[in-house]
């Protein structure tokens, strides 16, 4: 198979790159390659910054 644009990764990064490329009207074709077991969907940012979770490990 031959694809004009190939991500690999398909969680969020990857996801939004695709979503990005359809944004600016790129017509060619994606694929993504990724070893996530369901296809890809939008999944929330995760970060240490934004992590209730976080701010307690920096407690100590």
């Amino acid at each position: 198979m031959k694809f004009d644009v190939l991500i690999v990764g398909a969680g969020h990064g990857g996801a939004h790159t695709a979503i990005m490329l359809r944004q600016n009207k790129f017509e060619g074709s994606i694929a993504m390659i990724g070893d996530e077991p369901e296809i890809p969907y939008e999944r929330p940012p995760l970060s240490k910054k934004y992590s209730p979770a976080s701010e307690a490990s920096n407690a100590y």
